[in-house]
């Protein structure tokens, strides 16, 4: 939601009228690729989820968070009630910009994300999608992925990883630009934020993964430093636990929460983002297992390597020794410099790639 609406932002300062098309991919979902599950398989997994309690955290209040955050701050298409649906916005804008996330995961395959409706590829811009892998020779949809790179005529990327894949499919290299959410700065974020009282001390815990030995060192950190643990709750299990946050958390809620703690300690790739942006102390774990094929962590080591924050990396084979990777506070006199000129870069990217999409378009729908 984030990264949508500073994409969304950034759109509209450069003078453009931003819309959201509202496309929901669990409409005719493609192929899930390492998770073709026979139905016994299935239930199977689900029974395994309940008894361990790593469902995800749902609750109509914050839906209601999440709903409320969407009118303030974007404007919509109709909802779509299928991927053919699509078509019928092929003609209809100056230009289309993709991105970002994990859009073009081979994981999780949808040509829609490729912008595959739309009819004059020249108006295609692709800003910050992210594979979540090293390469897509492992995967069936490799060849059409390749095929849809070759569409585009401004591509930009959020990892490094993610340049050799679209130099190989399609003989260009593209440029690595900024995740959407780091095109704002902390003081703009918190114009979004909602204000949440927290009177004491705090570390914050966001973890995505369900390792139990990530979450018992995160709260080992939080106390060993004076600091009261908070855990934004993502499996139902976390509620149980007696220092999970007992409200709602929306998009504006998890901003305030970031900007106020006094550390975070996350595997989330924006969990690190944004405490980058608030200039806050985190801990960065591994989410994945680095010598598992299906490792997503990528994205974090190219984040923390752009950012020049590799000291905040906990790796999984020493969360034992977390004390010496916690040796003082991240150097912000270095990090936002690296920041700041890779935004203006990202941004004068989009800006460039905006102008040659709708060149000579003007009126012409």
């Amino acid at each position: 939601m984030l990264q949508a609406v500073a994409l969304n932002r950034v759109i509209s300062d450069l003078g453009y009228k931003a819309v959201d098309i509202a496309y929901d991919p669990s409409f005719g979902r493609a192929t899930h690729e390492g998770a073709r599950l026979s139905f016994v398989s299935k239930a199977i997994r689900k029974i395994a989820n309940n008894v361990r309690g790593t469902f995800p955290v749902s609750s109509t209040d914050k839906s209601q968070l999440f709903n409320s955050f969407v009118s303030r701050f974007l404007t919509l298409t109709d909802d779509l009630e299928s991927k053919e649906a699509l078509s019928l916005f092929s003609n209809c804008f100056d230009a289309y910009v993709c991105g970002s996330d994990q859009i073009w995961s081979p994981r999780c395959f949808d040509s829609s994300y490729y912008l595959d409706f739309v009819g004059d590829s020249q108006r295609m811009v692709a800003y910050a999608p992210s594979f979540g892998c090293d390469s897509l020779e492992p995967f069936s949809s490799g060849d059409q992925i390749a095929s849809l790179l070759r569409r585009f005529n401004s591509i930009g990327v959020r990892e490094t990883s993610a340049v050799d894949i679209v130099e190989k499919c399609t003989g260009r290299k593209p440029l690595v630009v900024l995740d959407p959410t780091l095109l704002l700065d902390g003081k703009e974020w918190e114009r979004f934020a909602t204000q949440i009282s927290e009177n004491e001390p705090y570390c914050l815990i966001y973890l995505l993964g369900s390792d139990n030995c990530n979450l018992k060192c995160a709260q080992e950190i939080a106390r060993a430093n004076g600091l009261r643990p908070v855990l934004v709750p993502v499996f139902k299990r976390d509620q149980k636990l007696d220092y999970c946050a007992r409200f709602p958390i929306g998009p504006a809620e998890f901003l305030s929460l970031v900007s106020h703690a006094n550390l975070v300690c996350t595997d989330s790739f924006h969990g690190m983002v944004f405490s980058t942006i608030f200039q806050k102390d985190f801990i960065a774990f591994e989410r994945f297992d680095p010598n598992s094929s299906d490792s997503q962590n990528t994205r974090v080591y190219s984040f923390l390597e752009m950012a020049g924050a590799e000291d905040a990396l906990l790796p999984r084979h020493e969360l034992g020794e977390w004390e010496k990777h916690f040796g003082g506070s991240l150097d912000y006199s270095y990090i936002n410099p690296r920041i700041e000129a890779k935004r203006s870069e990202s941004i004068g990217y989009l800006r460039s790639a905006l102008a040659r999409a709708t060149a000579d378009r003007a009126g012409d729908h």
